[in-house]
């Protein structure tokens, strides 16, 4: 972006992280997500819905985790996506442990 002249901020870097997870590209998506210094609920969130449709259900019921730790809100469709996608891989322990943890780090707010 900035070769091209234009600014990196919030804004533009959530964007860019959500059309490369859109265009298949997680692997650039999470290198983006994991080089920016600020991040917002929709980064969190778009990098979980795309990591979920990744298939990528582990990653992203950490990264949920930690955004959650982080005490950033996050759609409840989001956390069901993923533990649904845990429960559906026959991870029931996985998604109960991060239904705890979630619950627990709501309360440790």
């Amino acid at each position: 972006m900035n070769v091209m002249g234009f600014d990196s901020n919030l804004v533009a870097l959530n964007c860019l992280i959500d059309g490369l997870g859109k265009s298949g590209q997680i692997d650039r998506a999470i290198r983006l997500f994991d080089s920016m210094e600020v991040r917002d609920s929709f980064t969190y969130t778009s990098l979980v819905y795309n990591l979920f449709k990744a298939r990528r259900y582990k990653f992203a019921s950490e990264l949920l985790l930690s955004c959650v730790r982080d005490g950033m809100e996050i759609p409840k469709s989001a956390k069901r996506a993923v533990l649904n996608g845990l429960r559906g891989l026959g991870l029931i322990h996985e998604a109960k442990n991060l239904q705890s943890k979630i619950r627990m780090a709501w309360i440790l707010r």
